[in-house]
């Protein structure tokens, strides 16, 4: 990445597009406009238009930008919508229900009359083919090219977008599905073909048909966004690179993210978890646990040893997509989460939202329901005259109006204590979330900082750090728009998998076949990197094992550090061993000491690194904060009014600390410090809350001892 011009992120959401702009001086500025949902890169050159502001065109602003990483929900949304392309699919004769069919369970194991999801792929476009590959990869059928041609008429009166293939143990041996992939192409020029042993590799037949499904559906519209947005990107003089966020956390060309769509699914806060360990580094912190609460949901990832929680199953309108993925739990919890009693007189937060439109009451939209953003305004902690820095007027009136209505009243208390009730009650959840991906992974969260992100998130930080017994809170100074800032920090990224289906023993032959392995996939993975034009002394590559005990069925992804140094030796077969008997001593408690252990696939991780941005330093302040102050407000704790003080967020220095209770504002969000916990600035301007009867060090040196 070249550090000559300066850089941009850009997360496009559902909702809201958010920007940052970090200028070759450090300097960051941060935009968020509307979302065009009808044409999202138009969305994209309005909010570029704001960035550039009045006093520079478009042309000139762009000239200057070297590198544009850009993250988008398109593709998840248009799954969750059902706006995606016609998709027909092709499988192996005698296996045309198993997409549909998934794994044969039910979300809720205690309604039996539990409908099953709406089809991706609906029946009548299934179509089988003969012909077959056995379980070592060899063929024992020929493949059946009437069969492939009649599909091929078929879909063409159908009138079909796309076409995925599936075929039984294609991803030992692809010859039958690159031969259906050719025909349909001969027949279907115009149609889009997405194999499963190009997309997915995978041993598991629904898993890998499911994704080749995702990987085909969309893109006939990420391809038209993509080029799209290029279009309008050149034509404005931006001679830049543009990358496209993956879900795994790393980043990639506009060419491979159009082949490989099904890798953008789940990449809207996949990049937030860099970005939190690229601020916190500077504190030597390497146990986050990182919440994103947006308008809608609080998303929830485990950064545990420097390294975020990656999954390989994940799903996206109850199919399976077994891409590498970050593991970000979503909970129905975020500013607009809609308040309301039961008529057991039982308050619940959420999950329905009244999202952007109409919104919360105060919106004045429409929205009549009171949602957290309302309770926030109701209790003092939320300045209506300056929401987004005062651009979105509020009306604090119609919140009053909504909780007294729909929470006070039918609960008899006072308005006060309805609106505490759903702060605490959200707070809970929120808590609730963050436990679920720390303890139920057998982690401790009192052992990591939290770090705190989206524009509602800094409200409740401490509320949730209080339920958790947290000692450190970090809220990133572009915290509001984490996301687009961590696509800046990300190295470009690819995975590689292979089958494999290795016992390690030393008296086998599995040094030659790991070693097989590694010598075919390196190769594969320089290309890619090289075609992204990232330089040879700039690769890195990590190995990982889809292991298990023989006999076991589910996998546990491994490092392999030993095939990224280099070619193993039989020596290096009994720490390969050692090594997954104590990870699975780690995550399950247990280790089976008299069983063989097997690879079932060999996963390769290529890695182009690129340059982070430097964020500009901040001015150290002495601890004086008088110039930073506001005003004072009224705001309620505890069932009491009190007044505190306000600070404008940016001007405070590096050092200068701010204790609770108080508030902090800024353009795009708002800090509450509660009475026990206390502030502190560091250099690039973030936020540090820890307890009152501390120091910063002092907390610091507790954190990573607990590490260590």
């Amino acid at each position: 990445m070249s550090k000559k011009g300066s850089i941009l992120g850009v997360d496009v959401g559902g909702t809201f597009t958010d920007f940052i702009h970090v200028g070759e001086d450090g300097r960051i500025d941060i935009v968020k406009t509307p979302t065009i949902p009808s044409e999202p890169a138009q969305g994209v050159l309005d909010g570029l238009k704001k960035l550039a502001g009045s006093e520079m065109s478009l042309p000139d602003f762009l000239g200057g930008i070297d590198l544009i990483v850009h993250g988008t929900t398109i593709t998840t949304n248009a799954v969750i919508t059902r706006n995606y392309a016609k998709t027909g699919y092709i499988t192996t004769k005698g296996f045309k229900d198993i997409l549909n069919s998934r794994r044969g369970l039910k979300r809720n194991a205690f309604t039996a009359k539990e409908a099953p999801p709406e089809p991706i792929v609906p029946q009548y476009l299934v179509k089988t083919v003969g012909g077959r590959i056995d379980k070592v990869g060899q063929e024992i059928l020929p493949l059946d090219e009437e069969d492939v041609k009649l599909a091929a008429e078929f879909f063409k009166e159908q009138h079909v977008e796309t076409i995925a293939v599936n075929l039984m143990f294609s991803f030992l041996n692809p010859l039958h599905e690159l031969r259906v992939k050719e025909i349909l192409q001969e027949k279907l020029p115009k149609v889009y073909v997405s194999i499963s042993s190009a997309v997915l590799p995978y041993v598991r037949m629904y898993e890998r048909g499911s994704t080749t499904v995702f990987n085909a559906c969309v893109r006939p519209l990420l391809g038209t966004y993509i080029d799209d947005l290029l279009g309008k990107l050149e034509n404005s003089n931006f001679c830049g690179r543009l990358l496209t966020m993956q879900s795994n956390g790393g980043v990639m060309s506009p060419e491979v993210a159009k082949e490989f769509g099904a890798n953008t699914l789940l990449s809207g806060p996949a990049s937030g978890p860099a970005a939190a360990l690229h601020f916190t580094k500077h504190h030597n912190l390497k146990n986050l646990i990182t919440i994103d609460m947006g308008g809608t949901s609080l998303d929830a990832c485990l950064i545990r040893d420097g390294r975020p929680s990656i999954t390989k199953y994940s799903e996206v309108a109850e199919y399976a997509l077994a891409v590498p993925s970050m593991d970000i739990r979503a909970i129905g919890s975020g500013g607009g989460s809609i308040a309301f009693v039961d008529k057991s007189g039982i308050l619940h937060v959420g999950p329905e939202s009244a999202g952007a439109s109409p919104g919360p009451a105060a919106y004045g939209l429409g929205g009549e329901h009171p949602t957290v953003t309302d309770a926030n305004i109701l209790l003092g902690y939320l300045n209506p005259s300056y929401f987004l820095g005062g651009e979105r007027k509020l009306y604090p009136d119609r919140s009053k109006s909504a909780i007294s209505n729909f929470v006070a009243k039918p609960l008899g208390i006072k308005i006060e204590q309805a609106a505490s009730g759903i702060i605490q009650l959200v707070n809970s959840q929120m808590a609730n979330g963050v436990r679920k991906v720390s303890i139920e992974q057998g982690f401790d969260p009192r052992e990591a900082a939290l770090v705190v992100a989206g524009g509602a998130g800094p409200l409740h930080a401490c509320g949730i750090a209080e339920e958790l017994g947290l000692d450190l809170v970090f809220i990133p100074k572009a915290s509001s728009v984490l996301c687009a800032t961590g696509m800046l920090t990300t190295d470009l990224r690819h995975d590689l998998l292979r089958f494999a289906s290795i016992i390690l023993d030393e008296k086998t032959d599995c040094v030659e076949k790991l070693n097989s392995l590694r010598d075919e996939l390196i190769p594969l993975g320089r290309d890619l990197l090289l075609e992204e034009k990232i330089p040879v002394e700039r690769h890195r590559f990590e190995f990982a094992g889809d292991m298990l005990f023989e006999g076991q069925f589910n996998v546990l992804e491994t490092p392999l550090p030993q095939l990224g140094e280099g070619k193993i030796q039989k020596t290096d077969i009994a720490r390969l061993i050692e090594k997954f008997r104590d990870h699975h001593q780690d995550v399950y408690g247990y280790s089976l000491e008299n069983s063989a252990v097997q690879i079932q696939s060999i996963r390769l991780t290529a890695i182009g690194a690129t340059d982070a941005p430097s964020f500009k330093t901040i001015d150290i302040g002495t601890s004086d904060i008088g110039s930073a102050k506001k005003d004072q407000r009224k705001v309620w704790f505890d069932n009491s009014e009190t007044s505190i003080s306000v600070y404008d967020g940016d001007k405070l220095l590096a050092g200068n600390i701010v204790s609770g209770p108080s508030i902090i504002e800024v353009p795009t969000t708002t800090i509450l410090i509660k009475n026990n916990w206390k502030l502190e600035v560091d250099k690039l301007g973030s936020y540090l809350i820890y307890p009152k009867t501390s120091s910063l060090n002092a907390t610091l040196e507790m954190l990573l001892n607990k590490e260590n």
